[in-house]
């Protein structure tokens, strides 16, 4: 298993930068782990200067020195102190920059701060699209991580790559000296969606699984997770995905959700996917996504 050894931070010199900064710096003090700031000057066409009179007057080469001394001043800034911090701009489309970074570094994570709520509906946003196209965990904050985080909640379908986001919960949880909350949304929507619905002309609802088959499938996902090492509990609920989760984690006052970026497919199964994106566009905490081949934490 790897160690967190190198953390790339997305920078656009907003709330949501400082956000992602005090985060990956709070991870690397716990693990020992160098940041690498990263902000991306992304070029203004032609078309754009002339349609909109108020953007800057300056060339993106002045923009890029100027980005340059502000990330220097961060990265001398007393809360970075004793850790090795480096830094870079770069141009061209953030999220497209920030992968390219991270590949470049070989970092083992991203953290990039997140939408503001006022903001959830746009979607496409740099963190999504980082969310969706990085072979490492990604972490999004659009709240900062507590200094001292101790509740994990883990949404699980019960998939393979939900089991990796839980041994990675599992992982901070132990470190941490916090507990993991897993949480499982019984989504009873695709039932309604049965394959010879066609046939028959009406969608025929299927009922939800009993109370044993259920016990059954944590059984198995619990197998061979090191639970030993920290408190943790298990709920269900029925709703919407999405919606339940968030509530869940307001319920448990969770300081960071850990979860699959894919799932199981199928009528028994949210999938996983689309429900992360939802639950990172919406949610007023931060949110680590796992991918199923992606890096796994190590804490000292």
């Amino acid at each position: 298993m790897s160690q967190l050894k190198r953390i790339v931070v997305g920078h656009d010199f907003r709330e949501g930068g400082e956000i992602a900064l005090k985060s990956a710096a709070l991870l690397a003090k716990r693990c020992g782990a160098a940041l690498r700031l990263v902000h991306v000057v992304e070029p203004h066409h032609l078309y754009q200067r002339i349609s909109h009179p108020l953007t800057s007057p300056y060339s993106t080469e002045e923009i890029a020195q100027k980005s340059g001394a502000r990330l220097q001043v961060l990265a001398a800034s007393p809360a970075l102190t004793r850790l090795h911090v480096e830094y870079e701009v770069r141009r061209g489309k953030p999220f497209v920059e920030l992968i390219l970074a991270r590949r470049a570094w070989q970092a083992d994570l991203i953290v990039v701060g997140g939408t503001s709520l006022k903001q959830e509906h746009l979607l496409g946003s740099t963190s999504e699209r980082v969310l969706r196209k990085a072979m490492v965990p990604v972490l999004v904050a659009k709240k900062a991580l507590s200094a001292t985080p101790r509740t994990f909640l883990v949404p699980t379908d019960f998939s393979e790559c939900a089991k990796k986001a839980a041994e990675e919960a599992l992982m901070l949880a132990e470190g941490f000296s916090g507990r993991v909350v897993f949480f499982h949304a019984i989504d009873l929507y695709p039932s309604y969606a049965v394959s010879y619905a066609d046939d028959f002309g009406v969608s025929v609802p299927l009922p939800p699984p009993a109370p044993e088959e259920l016990e059954t499938e944590w059984e198995g996902f619990f197998f061979d997770l090191p639970l030993h090492k920290v408190e943790w509990e298990k709920y269900s609920e029925e709703g919407d995905p999405a919606t339940v989760i968030l509530r869940q984690a307001a319920a448990q006052q969770a300081d960071l959700i850990v979860m699959g970026t894919h799932g199981r497919s199928g009528l028994e199964y949210m999938l996983l996917g689309s429900v992360t994106e939802k639950v990172v566009r919406s949610a007023a905490y931060p949110v680590l996504t796992i991918r199923p081949e992606s890096f796994k934490f190590e804490m000292p």
